[in-house]
């Protein structure tokens, strides 16, 4: 972080006050081995380059036990050696797609709508999800059997056994290795620095967002703290917040970067991720969606109908009210769903072709969606020991016993088949995908999880409906009367012509 220490939005930055040391040759350590993820179901031996597929889709990178050192030689900071047993580290932070599984089962809140106005949108999907405290951070790790991870967790998940200044290596930061200095001036995905990854194989650990990890903040804690698994202070007044943001400069991305805020704080570049100890807690889910690779869309054509909602207001003097009309390029779209017209009647068309047409006299959103088809997606893969079963196109857990017995809220264990099925029985109720794919429906009822890079938005559009209030109808009337230049008759609210009298009440 800075090096002249300047408060940081919420956070007071503590790293690195000292002036800045001798420049050093830019040299970047070499690559990190690319994480294989074993089998679900299957745990992996706990080394480095080991990764196992969680029950969230996210990726688990192994923190293997042993000496690193921590800190750098501040007060605040000292460097010393900390030893930590075996741990598992989200390889990616926790993303909107990932927290609204939470929300969706009960067992989250949303986070704050002012931070983070992509939480529910499909371009957030799989952007780090912020504007939560750190209450709700930890909320999200106890759903998945997890917690945060500790400070030292996760400074040995960024700087490794070698003492790196940047997860990657000591090479100077760039857009290619981190989201920071406003490369997006925004959150990016959660996927797109695979050239930032850490010794361990984890993405993000500088930029993109700041992390709430699990200690409380105590700036001499280093000094007492014990060398093997810290846990930090028992209480406090903040929490350490750890990495760096998409606004963040070069020195603010240093791995042994720190900085705390008050539990009860949000922001639009706070993030988190979670860190695991008990593979084998959850079973397998029994059924999951078939995996396309980039390689396979290349084959694949896809088509996106063109939809709009036109809506045109009719003043009082005419009538009043509002002709809504629902548009699409496909006559006969059989996937696409309207609604939100209260209050209205049908004017011209037929229910299921467009163009649509309805008079409507209150005040409304009126909302329309479709969706892509993707004609020639093959069937997809599935994660080794699944199957693709022939009733429904997914892939299906054949029935072997698996590590663990418990499963995640929303599903239940399945003693015979040995594996969690979905509570609903419907697989998009939780439609759980790997971290950079997207949930998606093929063709009708048929689902697969396709690249995010290539998955285009579906289309979905919503338009105001906001008629003129008008007055009464002999209101109406009198203004209708006078542009015809009639005599209007109060006693029976009728327009009459010039010279006929009005009929005694």
């Amino acid at each position: 972080m800075k090096i002249s220490c300047p408060v940081l939005l919420a956070a007071c930055v503590l790293a690195a006050c000292s002036p800045p040391a001798t420049s050093v040759p830019v040299t970047l350590t070499a690559p990190a081995p690319t994480p294989t993820a074993a089998p679900v179901g299957l745990a992996p031996p706990q080394e480095i380059g080991s990764a196992f597929v969680y029950a969230d889709g996210t990726t688990l990178v192994a923190v293997p036990h042993g000496e690193f050192t921590m800190g750098h030689g501040s007060a605040e900071n000292p460097e010393h050696s900390v030893i930590l047993s075996d741990y598992w580290i989200y390889s990616t932070e926790v993303t909107n797609y990932q927290y609204s599984l939470c929300v969706d089962q009960g067992w989250c809140t949303p986070p704050d709508e002012a931070d983070n106005q992509e939480s529910r949108s499909f371009e957030g999907l799989n952007k780090p999800v912020v504007g939560v405290t750190h209450e709700q951070a930890r909320a999200y790790c106890g759903f998945m059997n997890a917690d945060l991870p500790t400070e030292a967790q996760w400074e040995k998940a960024a700087r490794g056994t070698d003492g790196r200044r940047f997860p990657w290596g000591d090479g100077e930061p760039a857009c290619d290795f981190l989201n920071f200095d406003n490369c997006t001036k925004r959150t990016a995905d959660v996927t797109l620095h695979p050239d930032g990854r850490s010794l361990y194989g984890a993405l993000d650990l500088a930029g993109n967002v700041y992390e709430w990890v699990a200690d409380w903040y105590d700036p001499m804690y280093y000094m007492s703290s014990p060398p093997g698994d810290p846990q930090g202070p028992d209480a406090g007044r903040a929490r350490v917040i750890r990495s760096s943001g998409f606004r963040s400069s070069d020195n603010q991305s240093v791995s042994y970067a720190r900085s705390y805020s008050s539990p009860n704080d949000h922001r639009p570049d706070l993030g988190f991720r979670c860190a695991v100890n008990d593979l084998s807690f959850f079973a397998p889910a029994c059924h999951l969606a078939p995996a396309v690779s980039v390689a396979e869309m290349a084959a694949v054509s896809i088509d996106c109908p063109e939809i709009s909602i036109d809506v045109q207001v009719t003043a009082c003097r005419y009538g009043g009210g509002a002709v809504v009309t629902f548009n699409n390029d496909r006559a006969q779209d059989a996937n696409a769903s309207f609604g939100g017209i209260v209050g209205c009647t049908l004017a011209s068309g037929q229910p299921g072709s467009y163009p649509l047409s309805f008079e409507c006299r209150h005040a409304s959103t009126a909302v329309m969606s479709s969706r892509c088809t993707y004609a020639g997606a093959s069937e997809g893969t599935c994660p080794l020991h699944y199957v693709i079963d022939p009733a429904t196109g997914l892939c299906a857990w054949p029935g072997s016993r698996s590590l663990g017995i418990d499963c995640p809220t929303g599903e239940f264990y399945d003693p015979v088949g040995h594996c969690c099925r979905i509570t609903t029985g419907n697989l998009v109720d939780f439609p759980v995908c790997p971290v950079g794919t997207v949930f998606t429906e093929t063709v009708r009822d048929t689902y697969a999880c396709l690249p995010a890079e290539v998955v285009p938005k579906p289309p979905q559009i919503a338009e105001v409906i906001n008629p003129p209030v008008c007055g009464n109808v002999c209101e109406l009337t009198v203004e209708l009367c006078s542009i015809r230049n009639l005599v209007f008759c109060p006693t029976t609210c009728s327009c009459l012509a010039v010279g006929r009298k009005c009929p005694e009440p």
